[in-house]
Parts: C-alpha cells; sequence; structure tokens
C-alpha cells in the first residue's frame, strides 16, 4: 500500500501542533508560505491540515477539482456539532443542488431589490453616528451587518430582538473555533450550544 506524499511543512508539537502559533502570530500562515510555499502542512486545532495559497489553489479547490474535496470533513468537530447539516458544511451533489435553489437570492434583480433596504438602515445608522461622534467601529459595522442580514434574509426589523440574536449569533461564532470543545456552561462552546438552541 502507496501512502500519499505529504507537503512539505511541519505538524508541530504533539496534540496541539501549530495551533498556538496560528492564534499568537498574526503572520504564521505568511511565514509558511515564504519558508514551504504555496502548499504546505501543519496541525491545527487537533487536526493535520493543508494549506493552499493563491489564485491556482482556490481554482483548485473550489473548481476544477472541488470533488476531491470535502468541506465537512474540513472544519473541526465544532463546526459539525453547532452548524448541523447546514449548506456550509455539505458536499458534492447535495451541496450543488442547495446552492442552485439559493443562488438566484443572491444575484441580478434580487440584489437590486436589496439596495433600498441596506440604503434605509445604513441611512439610521449614519445619523446615530453623527450624533455619537465617538464610538467603537468594529461593533458598529458588525451591528450594521446583521441588522441588514436580519431584515433581508429573515425579514427582522432593527431593535431589541435583532439586538439579542446578534449576541447569540456571537456566541455561537465564538464557539466554532474554541479549543476547549467541552460542552460545560462555562466554556465558549458551551456557550455557544446554548445560542444555537
Amino acid at each position: 500500500m502507496h501512502s500519499p506524499q505529504l507537503p512539505p511543512g511541519s505538524f508541530g508539537l504533539p496534540i496541539i501542533g501549530e495551533t498556538l502559533s496560528l492564534l499568537l502570530d498574526p503572520q504564521f500562515i505568511e511565514k509558511r508560505y515564504k519558508q514551504y510555499g504555496p502548499i504546505f502542512k501543519s496541525h491545527i486545532l487537533g487536526r493535520p491540515t493543508v494549506y493552499m495559497i493563491g489564485p491556482e489553489a482556490v481554482e483548485f479547490v473550489l473548481s476544477s477539482h472541488m470533488d476531491h474535496f470535502s468541506w465537512r470533513e474540513g472544519w473541526p468537530n465544532n463546526f459539525k456539532e453547532l452548524l448541523g447539516e447546514s449548506l456550509f458544511l455539505q458536499d458534492g451533489e447535495e451541496h450543488r443542488q442547495k446552492r442552485r435553489l439559493m443562488m438566484p437570492a443572491f444575484h441580478g434583480p434580487a440584489l437590486a431589490g436589496y439596495i433600498t433596504t441596506m440604503e434605509s438602515i445604513t441611512q439610521d445608522y449614519l445619523q446615530k453616528w453623527e450624533q455619537k461622534q465617538e464610538f467603537g467601529w468594529f461593533e458598529e459595522f458588525k451591528q450594521l451587518t446583521f441588522d441588514i442580514a436580519s431584515q433581508l434574509l429573515v425579514g427582522a426589523s432593527p431593535g431589541s430582538e435583532v439586538v439579542r440574536l446578534s449576541r447569540l449569533f456571537t456566541t455561537l461564532t465564538n464557539g466554532l473555533f474554541a479549543i476547549n470543545p467541552l460542552p460545560l456552561p462555562i466554556t465558549k462552546y458551551g456557550r455557544a450550544i446554548a445560542a444555537r438552541d
């Protein structure tokens, strides 16, 4: 039996691999790219990982050879537990069929129809920001984006319910990359499960 050839790189420390390096060094991927080239191996969040960087790699993975890759298996178990059978974690024909059903909502006339809603919500935020004069850009833009998405995707008008949903969404997304996947109320992962439910 022939084992597949792995690209250059390092699996790092036992168990944790290079997870800490990735989390602590903003240039982690750039440094590995310079050291090993556009394809290299690592070990992140308890899983062997291969990075493929650049336009050719993107085309290879997302288009010409996508049937050789699995979205579902490429993500940590946290994703599978928290997101279930969402389109984001589906592969092959099932993914293609559901994506085809959704695509009209994200093209042409449908997109043009969203502009009025986006403009209205953005104008409300601009007025609020003008009155505040000082605020945290990141949190404000995150809430603006969530308000627009909530209105367009589920018809929820900006207000206290959307703020609550935004907090739950943030808690859920924080759990996606939690290093400690114990479902306890004191862990990010445990709080994410509660937010999802």
